[in-house]
């Protein structure tokens, strides 16, 4: 019983967390933050994604761990051979490959950022973030035993607005190079 409470903890724990870090993200992306501002505000989204991502390892080997669950590795693992809500759980399976490559691609920024087409293949593949945050937000609704419990249901809720919020504050701070950039595909040469 008490790996089934820390697979289903966990799982509330990486959903809260990795909202956290997808609704920081957008945030701190606006323009016109002072740069000491704008470094803190990242290494806390790096922070709350790395204990995000500490979480949702936590969640998947849990799960491995409880025979009673019906998930097995090969579950966890393989989209859509789980025993249990075989849609749900590659839900879940998909989201974790995709945030783990968002990660991986996070730790490369620094690198990447000194070539224009890395740097775009890098914001490209870190937006997509946001799929595979809202993945997860499916996945726990879809696979979670507690879906139906007001709390967990307010949660949920309280997640689906916050990062759509997030990235509406983002897009309505108009961006000088945002708007560089697109000005500079029109221009002809």
């Amino acid at each position: 019983m008490t790996v089934w409470l820390t697979t289903r903890a966990a799982g509330v724990a990486a959903l809260l967390l990795l909202t956290a870090a997808t609704s920081l993200g957008a945030a701190t992306s606006t323009v016109g933050r002072p740069p000491a501002s704008r470094f803190v505000l990242q290494y806390v989204h790096r922070v709350l994604a790395a204990l995000g991502l500490a979480a949702l390892v936590l969640h998947v080997l849990t799960v491995i761990a409880d025979s009673y669950a019906g998930v097995g590795v090969t579950g966890a693992l393989v989209p859509f051979t789980s025993g249990y809500r075989a849609t749900a759980v590659a839900l879940g399976t998909i989201a974790t490959y995709l945030m783990c490559v968002v990660a991986a691609l996070g730790f490369a920024r620094g690198r990447m950022a000194f070539s224009p087409r890395a740097a775009r293949i890098w914001r490209g593949v870190h937006a997509s973030a946001y799929a595979g945050w809202a993945v997860v937000l499916l996945h726990g609704f879809l696979a979670g035993t507690d879906s139906s419990l007001p709390w967990i249901r307010l949660l949920y809720l309280a997640c689906l607005a916050a990062v759509p919020a997030a990235l509406a504050v983002r897009l309505s701070v108009p961006n000088p190079k945002r708007a560089a950039r697109s000005n500079r595909k029109w221009v002809t040469t």
